[in-house]
């Protein structure tokens, strides 16, 4: 570690007094080495009354902790015990060891989401040099933490991160002199009023350096554009969620935990009464040679995802971090360990329990309006079904006809002098990209034992998961189908005999065996239909250019749901709130509902004839 005394640290940036009542606090740490400031920081905030309802710590290491020198060796088998390499900490303090070294297992380079506290400590540990993981983010910190930074572009990337009030703590290098005047003159410099010098403690030695406290209050009005995600950072409030599936109810979720009122509307009865109410599903990392965006970003979500099923899912009942074997044709097998298999649907219904979120089913939301600041969320037949700062379109492939009518409804009532110049130039070509691929799972029980099964599931050309706890004993399931055709996929024998065929290749060493097994026993289908975007990726943000009218989307989750809801919902609060993004801003852009959407040749020469 680089400094000791981490309780005092948090005393010198006026913690926790500072935070009292506040909704959130969001602090950056560019020094978060072993994890003790973050650990300490953490127990303080359970320890006050007053805490805010959310603490965001970002936290910037050159390489990730191994879990198992984060783990708590106990003495004699009592809970009390020492951090690996650390002196012994505080008895109440092991059990935060404990939940942070369970998350730190498997973490490389990049920014890493860690939810703590059933969600309510949100950390982003981001793993690699200080100042390309600063570039990376785009959000304001209420109290900053940093060791030496000795250049000037060091210390502008920490101003970036700032605000007016911001409160810091620097800690030098050691050197040969305990002056401080050089980087005293580099703060000044960049906006940052320091504190006068703390005197010397009495057993100071040369290489003691007083760490600089102060507060962030340049003399200069801080422009509104630093942030090239231009977070509108509202206050909580209302909010209609248009669709209870996993894409809706993770966004639904996330809001609530920050104190958000959210009413989720859907046109089912039930929640997950669509794509979502899949029996069984696998959320796995996409692997590819050069870890492309849709590799890192299903890695980062399904890393998320099992994070809420262990808080919110009975273990071996609704879900197993299984992990998955990988068959792909003339390649080796590749093993995920960090993979499970998930009931979809017990996941949405565990979201929805949180106190903050109404669900109002059999409720098709016809038309979205603007009156004056507020969104007026209407039936098809005119009824009114409530007002709302702000609105998520969260309702797959009927999220066109409704964010067409919203653009139109946006454009013509907001006051502002040029309304129609914030919305997306490319937002309609984009939904008109949208494609709805139809897929059906074949699921059903065994009508015979059948020696030498993988006991976890195989994933490739479909999907085998060969024990899955059902209401009649174990069960299997297969598939789904991806089939783009509607007349085709309404063929369910047909579906259901893709796969098997499927299943025949996964598993070629049992040949017909294990697909004539399973035929003769009960077998169910289960059909339904994913909404699919121009480049496999999610849309998710702001419909308007500048995310400033309080209308947002989360859609096209395609056959990757469960790897990417999660994420997606981060992201989106995110950006909604002015919070640290869950993944590398370069990254992000790839979700980004305003991208640009690259034309393939074949769209932008169509045939004669073509509309």
């Amino acid at each position: 570690m680089d400094d000791t005394g981490a309780p005092d640290w948090l005393a010198l940036c006026d913690l926790p007094r500072a935070w009292a009542h506040q909704a959130a606090w969001t602090i950056l740490d560019t020094n978060f080495g072993d994890a003790q400031a973050f650990v300490h920081c953490w127990q303080a905030w359970r320890n006050d009354p007053q805490r805010p309802g959310m603490l965001h710590y970002v936290g910037i290491v050159d390489h990730a902790p191994a879990a198992e020198l984060l783990t708590i060796q106990g003495t004699d088998g009592d809970e009390d015990g020492y951090c690996v390499g650390e002196d012994e900490c505080a008895p109440e303090c092991a059990p935060l060891w404990r939940a942070l070294a369970a998350q730190c297992t498997d973490r490389g380079a990049g920014f890493h989401r860690i939810l703590l506290d059933d969600g309510h400590v949100s950390l982003t540990l981001c793993v690699g040099e200080v100042h390309a993981m600063l570039k990376e983010q785009v959000f304001l910190a209420d109290t900053v933490r940093a060791f030496n930074p000795s250049t000037p572009w060091e210390v502008q990337s920490l101003a970036r991160h700032c605000k007016r009030g911001t409160r810091f703590h620097v800690s030098a290098a050691p050197t040969d002199s305990t002056s401080d005047s050089g980087l005293r003159v580099l703060l000044t410099g960049a906006g940052f009023a320091c504190d006068a010098p703390a005197p010397a403690p009495p057993k100071a030695t040369i290489h003691t350096v007083a760490p600089i406290t102060g507060t962030f209050n340049p003399g200069w009005k801080i422009p509104n554009s630093r942030s090239p995600l231009r977070h509108t950072n509202p206050t909580p409030a209302r909010c209609a969620v248009v669709g209870a599936g996993i894409s809706g109810t993770s966004v639904a979720h996330a809001l609530a935990l920050r104190g958000w009122q959210v009413t989720v509307f859907d046109q089912e009865l039930m929640p997950a009464g669509a794509a979502s109410g899949l029996p069984v599903g696998l959320a796995a990392p996409h692997a590819s040679a050069d870890d492309s965006p849709l590799s890192r970003l299903s890695r980062s979500g399904t890393r998320l995802l099992m994070q809420h099923a262990q808080r919110h899912l009975t273990c071996g009942h609704d879900w197993e971090p299984s992990g998955v074997m990988e068959r792909k044709p003339n390649a080796a097998a590749q093993w995920h360990n960090q993979a499970a298999w998930i009931k979809p649907a017990a996941l949405v219904q565990a979201w929805l329990s949180h106190p903050g979120i109404t669900f109002t089913g059999l409720t098709p939301v016809g038309t979205l309006q603007r009156v004056g600041a507020l969104w007026q969320a209407a039936s098809a037949q005119g009824d009114v079904l409530g007002r709302f700062e702000h609105v998520v379109i969260a309702n797959a492939m009927a999220c066109k006809t409704l964010l067409r009518q919203s653009v139109q409804s946006g454009s013509a009532n907001d006051s502002e002098s040029d309304p129609i110049a914030e919305w997306d130039p490319g937002l309609l070509d984009k939904l008109n990209a949208l494609q709805p691929v139809h897929g059906t799972l074949s699921h059903g029980t065994y009508a015979e034992t059948i020696t030498g099964l993988p006991t976890t599931p195989v994933n490739g050309n479909g999907c085998f998961f060969p024990q899955i706890p059902g209401p009649y004993g174990t069960q299997w399931a297969s598939g789904a189908t991806f089939e783009t055709n509607a007349m085709a996929a309404a063929d369910l024998g047909t579906q259901h005999a893709i796969n098997l065929q499927k299943l025949r290749d996964l598993l070629p060493e049992f040949g017909d065996t294990l697909v004539d097994v399973l035929d003769r026993g009960p077998v169910s289908l289960w059909s339904s239909t994913r909404c699919v975007t121009h480049d496999r990726l999610p849309l998710v943000g702001p419909a308007d250019a500048a995310g400033r009218n309080g209308l947002w989307m989360s859609v096209g989750m395609g056959a990757r749901g469960l790897s990417f809801a999660p994420l997606c919902a981060e992201l989106l609060v995110a950006r909604m709130m002015g919070e640290p993004l869950p993944v590398e801003l370069s990254l992000a852009r790839n979700l980004d509902a305003c991208r640009v959407r690259r034309i393939r040749p074949s769209e932008a020469n169509p045939p004669p004839g073509a509309d």
